[in-house]
C-alpha cells in the first residue's frame, strides 16, 4: 500500500472536543477529520467537496507523536461578528459602533480554551487514487499548500515537512508500533516501565452537513514512546526491522 507521510507541528494546536462549549477542550492529537481538512487545504479541495474526495472508503489517516503531550489553558476574547454586529467605527472616540441584544451590547465573548503546546506529529496519509498522492507529494515537496494549513483552529498556524512516499507491507506479530492505533485492532499489548497509554474517542468523518457519522477510540503513548504491540493491522516502518504504524480511519 503506497503511504505518504509528512511531519506537521507548530507552537500551539486545538483540536475541539465536540462535547464542549463554553471551555473547549482540546484532544491530543488531531482526529482523521481534523486531517481530512487539512489535506483538502493542501489540495485546495472546498468544504462542501472534500466529505466525498476525502471520504472513509476513498482514504486513511495514521498519526504518530514526535513531541510529548502538553496541555495548557489561555483566555480568548472573541469577537462578535454575526448579522453586523460590528458595522462601522465611531472616529470621535476611536470605537467600534455595535448593535444591542436586549438590553446589552453584543461585542466581546471572554472565555479560557485548551491548547496543545508545541506539538508535533508524523502524519501517514494513503488514497485509493493515485493522482491525489502524487498532487500531496509534490505540494509537500515543493511547500505549496492551495490554502494556509493549520492545527485545528485558523489561530494555530501549521508548520509541514515532507518526510516519505514509500509502499507498505502489511506485517504481523509484535512491533513497536510508532502510531495511535484503533483499540478494535489490538491482539496484545506488552506493558513495559516507564510507557502510558492514553485512549480517546477520535471523531474520523464529518459530512457535509457537518454531523459527525464515525469514531474511533484510538490508543497511543502520551509520552511520545514507541509502543510494542500485537496488531491485527500494522504496515512495516521504511528503513526499520522492528518499527511498525497503523491507521485509525
Amino acid at each position: 500500500m503506497r503511504v505518504v507521510a509528512f511531519k506537521l507541528w507548530g507552537d500551539f494546536a486545538h483540536f475541539r472536543r465536540h462535547y464542549t462549549t463554553s471551555s473547549p477542550l482540546t484532544h491530543s492529537i488531531p482526529s482523521p477529520s481534523a486531517l481530512r481538512g487539512l489535506v483538502a487545504a493542501f489540495l485546495g479541495i472546498s468544504r462542501d467537496e472534500y466529505p466525498k474526495a476525502l471520504s472513509v472508503k476513498k482514504c486513511r489517516f495514521g498519526v504518530g507523536l514526535l513531541n510529548p503531550v502538553k496541555k495548557i489553558r489561555l483566555g480568548i476574547n472573541y469577537l462578535d461578528t454575526k448579522d453586523g454586529s460590528w458595522v462601522t467605527l465611531d472616529l470621535k472616540r476611536l470605537l467600534p459602533v455595535v448593535k444591542k441584544s436586549g438590553n446589552t451590547y453584543r461585542f466581546h465573548t471572554p472565555l479560557r480554551a485548551e491548547f496543545l503546546k508545541d506539538p508535533s506529529f508524523e502524519i501517514y496519509f494513503t488514497h485509493e487514487d493515485q493522482g491525489v498522492l502524487n498532487e500531496l507529494t509534490a505540494r509537500l515537496r515543493a511547500r505549496r499548500p492551495v490554502f494556509t494549513p493549520y492545527l485545528g483552529i485558523s489561530e494555530c498556524l501549521a508548520n509541514f515537512e515532507f518526510r516519505w512516499d514509500e509502499e507498505l507491507e502489511l506485517v504481523t506479530g509484535p512491533y513497536q508500533i510508532i502510531s495511535a492505533f484503533r483499540q478494535d485492532f489490538v491482539s496484545r499489548v506488552y506493558i513495559e516501565e516507564g510507557v502510558g497509554l492514553v485512549k480517546e474517542t477520535l471523531p474520523v468523518f464529518i459530512d457535509e452537513c457537518r454531523r459527525r457519522c464515525e469514531s474511533v477510540e484510538a490508543v497511543f503513548a502520551p509520552r511520545a514512546q514507541a509502543l510494542r504491540v500485537e496488531l491485527t493491522e500494522a504496515y512495516a516502518y521504511p528503513g526499520h526491522k522492528d518499527l511498525a504504524l497503523s491507521f485509525l480511519g
